[in-house]
């Protein structure tokens, strides 16, 4: 009897609240991985000099490869046991952090993105999912759910400060080999005290849809990039189009298939594409600020990485504060007040960015980030437990692939969007120097001005820095804009709490 007990039966004795600790620690180096990377870029543009396409790409190959793999590996983990996932990619998490970290190219450096990025794919999917199994009660897992969420929210804070104290002290490949006592620790414990959990009945494995999965979002992505970046370029149209085609074939064919990869029916409930399209965007703004901000504190402020961390430290607070209280704001007031409310707050949160540039610029990030933080946080979280309450335990880790992937999706749009609006303002704004480097970044003109004369080195920050605000307002405003449609199509095309509720009591959309 012992061998057919659910997981949650099975961690009664070995403490679900532990469990949850540990795949938090998975998902902590995950979310704090982009915004580690964000601080020390600076100190990597100084060392191994990548042009402004290389810079974002450190950033969003990570993201992309992330992204096109979630959908394979969260089937693929309710298949072959999801504790094994999570013990594998945490091993590849912790490998690449020793190569990153000793990288003496570029190149070496990408490769470490796409080893870190296998890692991300297979930890994520397997932390909700084990969660999704270990708690059985409702109550319960909401409750680990918004301390789930909370993990990704204050990690992408803390990121900054346990990576600017080590680049006080450190060569910049310290800051990935701050993951590596967290890997062996969590990975041994889990071995413990983990319970193992599958899909009993997976059905037949389609290696055509897994092709097609990471084809499509692969394509799509990049063809976004590079047309947000350089414009209506042949490659890049050609790109996109073959995306949307392989993404349109790969839910034809989800459709058709008696075990599919992805499980479309769970599309058809409004509650469950809200709250997928909640995470995506929440991490769009969320992440897009980060990048550009990070730059903002150390070169134009010219902060330390130790005080630029410390300066999210809003960011962190709001995002903690938040987490937890959004299942009691959900169940008071429903999802559909809930996310346009959130989103409503993340689009002033980031208009808020949009004035920065005068002396007294305290007041307004401090406010900034705790809007962003504290609405990012309950959009997120509200996402979080609506997508793994619609699915039932055996098809947890597909699920948590849906809500991941639009995680990741989020985090890499955003930062290639909003920072492409941001570089093409900024490059139009330098084309007067002669320099080409210095008009691809702000880095890269710091770089530039320091072999310069002074009278010119000066001259060249100084435009630098006006035409980096110009771009940082403009892409604030972009972000905002998204936040409030979104806001607005929240309120409109989501149902009101007492028809939320009959479809709750129904079973149609899972429960709080």
């Amino acid at each position: 009897m012992a061998d057919r007990a659910t997981p949650g039966e099975r961690t009664t004795q070995v403490h679900r609240w532990l469990v949850l600790a540990l795949m938090c620690s998975g998902l902590l180096l995950v979310a704090m991985d982009n915004t580690i990377l964000n601080v020390a870029l600076p100190a990597i543009a100084d060392e191994l000099r990548p042009g402004n396409t290389a810079l974002l790409w450190i950033v969003d190959l990570y993201s992309l490869v992330v992204a096109g793999l979630l959908v394979t590996a969260g089937t693929a983990s309710d298949r072959s046991g999801r504790k094994k996932f999570f013990l594998i990619g945490m091993a590849l998490f912790g490998i690449s952090s020793v190569v990153a970290a000793f990288s003496g190219s570029i190149e070496v450096l990408l490769a470490s993105r796409v080893l870190r990025g296998i890692g991300g794919a297979m930890i994520m999917p397997a932390t909700l999912s084990v969660i999704r199994n270990v708690f059985t009660d409702s109550r319960e897992r909401g409750v680990a759910i918004g301390i789930w969420s909370a993990t990704a929210s204050a990690g992408s804070a803390i990121g900054p400060i346990l990576a600017g104290a080590a680049l006080q002290y450190f060569h910049w490949g310290s800051v990935f080999l701050i993951s590596l006592p967290i890997v062996v620790v969590a990975m041994v414990l889990t071995v413990i005290y983990v319970p193992e959990s599958r899909d009993p009945s997976p059905g037949r494995f389609d290696p055509l849809s897994v092709v097609l999965s990471m084809a499509a979002v692969v394509g799509v992505v990049y063809g976004v990039k590079e047309l947000a970046g350089h414009g209506l370029a042949p490659v890049a149209t050609a790109v996109l189009l073959a995306g949307l085609t392989l993404a349109f074939t790969f839910v034809r064919r989800q459709g058709k298939l008696d075990s599919p990869l992805l499980d479309l029916s769970l599309f058809k409930a409004r509650r469950f594409v809200a709250a997928t399209l909640s995470v995506l965007l929440s991490f769009f703004g969320f992440f897009g600020l980060l990048f550009f901000l990070t730059q903002y504190f150390q070169i134009l402020r010219g902060y330390s990485p130790l005080e630029t961390g410390l300066w999210l430290l809003p960011l962190a607070l709001a995002s903690v504060v938040a987490a937890p209280l959004t299942g009691a704001i959900v169940a008071r007031t429903g999802t559909r007040v809930t996310l346009a409310g959130a989103f409503a707050l993340l689009s002033i949160s980031l208009g808020v960015f949009s004035l920065l540039g005068g002396e007294n610029d305290t007041l307004l990030i401090v406010l900034g980030f705790l809007g962003v933080g504290f609405g990012a946080s309950v959009a997120v979280t509200a996402g979080s437990q609506a997508i793994m309450t619609s699915a039932p335990p055996e098809r947890a880790g597909g699920a948590a692939a849906i809500q991941e992937t639009s995680f990741e999706l989020g985090a890499g749009l955003g930062v290639a969007l909003l920072g492409s609006v941001m570089a093409a303002l900024y490059s139009t704004a330098m084309t007067r120097f002669t320099d080409t480097a210095a008009s691809e970044s702000l880095p890269a003109a710091a770089v530039a001005a320091s072999k310069l004369d002074g009278p010119q080195a000066a001259a060249l920050m100084d435009a630098a820095k006006a035409a980096f605000i110009d771009g940082l307002s403009a892409a604030a405003l972009v972000g905002a804009g998204v936040m409030l449609i979104t806001a607005v199509l929240a309120a409109v095309w989501l149902p009101p709490l007492a028809v939320e509720r009959e479809e709750l009591a129904a079973g149609a959309g899972g429960d709080w």
